[in-house]
């Protein structure tokens, strides 16, 4: 398989320094990383506006409308940053689990080993003690955004197909991952292993009236057997986004160019590619319409690694790996809701989520595989 891991030769936006918060993302830093690119030359920001966008828990996204003293061809009228989480609880959550150090690191020394579903990357820097980051991006819109509440078309669903295995292919079965001096992987596992069996009771409790029959149930079995389920993540490992769903992805990105865009990697690790792909489905398609679609679906996206070079990974270990992944959602939607402060729009996301994972673990019989294994 191709070995495409290429430490960037210098840090998006090296030399400029990093700031913390809204309001330091003044016209003037602004006009700094943009000639630092060399995107202006005699044009500087007058103004920029800012517009919260998204959804994130744990970050800060913001759309900033940007106004220029002269105008110059090439000068963007937007730019995206993320910072740290204006909520104490959130960023201290975010920090303790290495999460922002994480996902600068990715866009500075992974994302130029991808050639597909990034923005243009012009900022990216983390403090040393992981608490403070700030990343600048190119504006992807006109582009449509992802409703985790809503779910998405099977047609959103296939081209979120072709990009997780678009992702996957380059870094398949690639060791040098797990190498990466900034991922602990052994550290997000126990926490997900120690958070898990703690947080269902709370969970039970704060999401009694929303959820589904029988949810509650599999939320406990599972978490009886979650040491198992780690113990059986068997490699080929690649580099999964661990988050891979609707909020983090925008469609027909760039005005339609870019099929599908993949934002938010703080999550990453190194994993199971189907992982992302059980995730994916579980969260975004109504229950009824995933279990009309979701072998076709899982399938396309096993051509594409095919087709992309991987080999030495059949259908049927696929669709086993698909099956038993099919629990990292409910994992992520319980630990999520232990970790991040309530909102109501992020209650009724997790809750929702809660419901679908264990839903779909029980139409994959899941726990099955987990304890016959």
């Amino acid at each position: 398989m191709p070995q495409n891991i290429i430490p960037l030769r210098h840090n998006p936006g090296a030399g400029h320094p990093l700031i913390d918060g809204p309001a330091a993302l003044t016209p003037d830093w602004i006009t700094a990383i943009l000639r630092g690119h060399g995107i202006v030359d005699r044009a500087r920001v007058s103004r920029a506006t800012q517009t919260p966008i998204g959804n994130g828990l744990l970050g800060l996204n913001l759309k900033l409308a940007l106004e220029y003293d002269v105008t110059e061809p090439g000068a963007p009228a937007t730019l995206v940053a993320k910072m740290a989480s204006s909520r104490a609880e959130s960023r201290e959550s975010g920090s303790a689990l290495g999460l922002y150090a994480r996902e600068t690191r990715f866009y500075q020394e992974l994302a130029p080993g991808l050639d597909t579903g990034l923005p243009r990357t012009l900022f990216a820097d983390v403090s040393e003690d992981g608490r403070n980051f700030c990343l600048l991006f190119e504006d992807l819109t006109p582009a449509r955004g992802g409703d985790q509440l809503a779910g998405c078309s099977v047609s959103d669903a296939m081209a979120a197909m072709d990009k997780a295995a678009a992702l996957h292919a380059p870094f398949w079965n690639d060791d040098r991952l797990l190498s990466l001096p900034w991922v602990n992987r052994d550290s997000m596992v126990s926490m997900y292993v120690d958070k898990l069996p703690a947080s269902v009771p709370a969970v039970e409790a704060r999401f009694a009236a929303s959820l589904e029959p029988g949810v509650i149930d599999v939320a406990r079995r599972f978490s009886a057997r979650v040491t198992r389920y780690f113990e059986l993540h068997a490699k080929p490992w690649t580099i999964t986004h661990q988050d891979f769903r609707l909020d983090n992805m925008l469609f027909d990105a760039r005005g339609g160019q870019l099929p599908v865009a993949v934002l938010d990697w703080q999550t990453f690790l190194p994993g199971p590619g189907a992982l992302d792909v059980a995730y994916f489905l579980g969260a975004g398609l109504l229950p009824p319409t995933r279990k009309d679609n979701e072998r076709a679906l899982v399938e396309r996206y096993h051509r594409q690694l095919v087709a992309r070079g991987v080999s030495g990974y059949d259908w049927d270990r696929c669709w086993r790996d698909y099956r038993l992944h099919a629990a990292h959602g409910l994992i992520m939607a319980i630990v999520g809701a232990a970790i991040t402060a309530p909102t109501e729009r992020g209650d009724r996301m997790l809750s929702t989520l809660i419901n679908r994972h264990a839903l779909q673990m029980i139409d994959l019989d899941t726990l099955g595989l987990i304890e016959a294994t």
